[in-house]
């Protein structure tokens, strides 16, 4: 009887291996535990699982210990200062320790968002495809410790504050979260030297860029809308007398000895302007090339859109000085009450009123030491004591583009240092076309008769530079096409040809 036995289980054991080598493994092991447990004590176990369980107790124990002990140092031998979230100080010492600090710390912890700010891409074909958006990488940080001249230092970020900025559109991930400094030692000297550190930072990053500062969505404090390159004023085009004059006037104001001299003689140091013309005659670009070329921030008010005359009094006491205030769309203050009839027609009114602004601008509380720049595309509805003497000490006014202000548009556009050559080397690959690469290598003589070719054919003071601007967008990689095909562009704008059979088929920048 044992033979079959044995048969049988050979053949299982042939027709089931994996069966078998589970078994001898659970034996090993079953032979492996036992001689490990067979010299321990069973009271050994029952002190190790106390251990493991007491260990949350005893850690949370530490960190209370810890706190305890870092409050009493802080407390007696730390000194620190506290900025708040959103203030442009604590964007300035954001940005410093993100570049000095915390790239050269180990950080593991990131928090991700989509970019919501296009990055800059020379191709132009490239801006005109549906991508992907850019992903942003905020670093994590809660605390940095660093050195910096020989002291110190602990940067604490509030985390919640943090949070809360992340479910703003317009925050970058800088400057958002209340920050607090701290130095070793009693004195806040370091933490000041600290700060200035940052303050001179922030001013080498921004020699190329100006600052449009804008109020937040909620209207309750100014944010910086962007960050826009600095913008040469021969891009501006209007009467060159008429803009060394300007700028002139500007650079006497912001003389140390212009200020001295109106503070001693008690004469309220302010000066305003009012750009005015048609649409698109580059009254805002102009205000931003101003900012730029004397390195001063740009605070940008909507007229249209402040809703009160108190909502414009707490605007203007938050706006510091030496900068420019730019008082966009001026005609659409409440001038007197049947301005209410305009509003009927659908033009845009705001709710504050001329004596509200008239108090901003020079009354017993407003600031001194800025330029004020009102814009307006109807001059004539302006009330005359808002553009007296001392409030308006200039006016400019930005008109058509004239033939002369066409051919310098030429030149700035089709100038070989400004072309870009990876745009040029781009486009001549896909067209496979070299006039391009001609164009580029076009003498200066040969450039400057064809812009006096070019402005010849466009009717003085007829259309404005926005207009000429929109026209060079269709032919940026060729002068001899756009110098070719700018009668026909003039005959169609004097046309007034505005159907939708009229629309201009454009391919790789050349019209057909």
């Amino acid at each position: 009887m044992a033979r079959p036995f044995h048969i049988g289980l050979t053949a299982a054991s042939h027709s089931l291996p994996l069966l078998d080598s589970s078994t001898q493994g659970l034996a090993f092991l079953r032979d492996l535990i036992s001689r490990w447990t067979s010299g321990l004590d069973i009271t050994h176990l029952g002190s190790l699982a106390a251990c493991v369980s007491a260990a949350p107790a005893v850690w949370r124990l530490l960190r209370m210990a810890w706190h305890e002990v870092y409050g009493w140092v802080r407390q007696f031998f730390i000194s620190s200062v506290t900025i708040p979230g959103r203030d442009p100080l604590n964007r300035h010492v954001t940005n410093w320790v993100l570049a000095n600090v915390v790239q050269y710390q180990s950080i593991r912890s990131f928090t991700a968002r989509t970019q919501t700010h296009p990055s800059a891409v020379i191709d132009r074909a490239a801006q005109l495809k549906k991508t992907r958006r850019d992903v942003q990488y905020l670093p994590h940080f809660e605390t940095a410790w660093f050195w910096h001249g020989g002291s110190l230092f602990i940067i604490n970020r509030s985390l919640e504050s943090f949070h809360a900025s992340m479910t703003d559109p317009t925050y970058d991930g800088i400057g958002g979260e209340e920050l607090t400094i701290g130095c070793l030692g009693r004195s806040t000297e370091p933490i000041k030297r600290l700060i200035q550190s940052c303050q001179e930072y922030a001013d080498r990053q921004a020699q190329y860029f100006v600052i449009i500062y804008a109020r937040d969505r909620y209207g309750m404090s100014w944010q910086p809308k962007s960050r826009k390159p600095i913008r040469r004023l021969e891009t501006v085009h209007f009467d060159d007398r008429l803009k060394h004059k300007l700028l002139a006037d500007i650079r006497n104001y912001l003389d140390p000895k212009t200020r001295r001299l109106y503070q001693g003689r008690s004469m309220p140091y302010r000066r305003g302007y009012l750009f005015y013309g048609p649409p698109g005659t580059g009254k805002s670009s102009l205000s931003t090339a101003l900012a730029g070329e004397f390195g001063l921030d740009l605070y940008e008010v909507k007229i249209p859109s402040v809703a009160t005359d108190q909502d414009l009094e707490q605007m203007f006491q938050e706006i510091p000085p030496q900068c420019i205030v730019l008082l966009e769309d001026i005609d659409a203050v409440w001038m007197d009450r049947e301005s209410a009839l305009q509003e009927q027609h659908g033009e845009a009114r705001s709710s504050c009123t001329l004596s509200g602004l008239l108090n901003v601008l020079d009354g017993v509380g407003s600031q001194e030491g800025r330029i004020v720049i009102m814009t307006t595309n109807m001059p004539d509805r302006l009330d005359p004591a808002l553009v007296r003497p001392g409030r308006v000490d200039m006016k400019i006014a930005l008109g058509n583009i004239s033939q002369r202000s066409a051919a310098q548009m030429f030149l700035r556009m089709f100038t070989p240092d400004i072309i870009e050559a990876p745009l040029l080397l781009s486009l001549g690959e896909e067209s496979g076309d070299t006039t391009e690469k001609k164009d580029a290598d076009m003498e200066p003589e040969q450039l400057r008769k064809l812009a006096a070719e070019f402005a010849a054919q466009i009717p003085e003071n007829t259309f404005t530079p926005s207009q000429l601007q929109g026209f060079f967008q269709l032919h940026l990689d060729s002068p001899l096409q756009a110098a070719s095909s700018i009668s026909t562009w003039v005959e169609r704008e004097l046309s007034g040809l505005t159907s939708d059979d009229d629309i201009e088929i454009v391919g790789n920048g050349h019209s057909r």
